[in-house]
C-alpha cells in the first residue's frame, strides 16, 4: 500500500487525501478550485476498510495523521493550515505552477 501511495504522489502533480465531511479538506479543495487547479482527491472515508489503512500509511510517510494531507509536485505540503499559509505568503501558486508544468493559474 505504501508503494501505491508513493506512485500516486509521483504520478499526479497535486494530490489531496481528504474526507468528504471534513471542513478543512473542503477549504483546501475550494482553494485549489479558485486557483484553477484540479487535484487528484482521494476521499479516505469512501474507501471502506482501506481508508483507515491508507491513513496509517500516510502517517508513517509524513508524520501527519489528519486530513487533508496535501502533496504538490511529489512533496508533502501538510494540511489545511500549511496550504493556506503558503497561499497567503504568495508561495502556493509558484509551487502549483511548477507542479502542473508551468500552466498559468488563476489569481483569486
Amino acid at each position: 500500500m505504501e508503494e501505491t501511495v508513493k506512485k500516486t504522489i509521483d504520478e499526479n502533480p497535486v494530490v489531496v487525501y481528504s474526507k468528504t465531511w471534513c471542513s478543512y479538506s473542503m477549504e483546501v479543495k475550494a482553494l485549489f478550485k479558485r486557483l484553477g487547479v484540479e487535484p487528484l482527491v482521494i476521499e479516505l472515508d469512501e474507501l471502506g476498510p482501506q481508508g483507515p489503512q491508507l491513513q496509517k500509511v500516510l502517517e508513517r510517510l509524513t508524520g501527519q495523521f489528519t486530513v487533508p494531507n496535501v502533496f504538490i509536485g511529489g512533496k508533502h505540503i501538510g494540511g489545511c493550515t500549511d496550504t493556506v499559509k503558503l497561499h497567503h505568503k504568495g508561495e502556493l501558486t509558484g509551487l502549483l505552477s511548477e507542479a502542473v508544468g508551468g500552466q498559468s493559474l488563476q489569481q483569486p
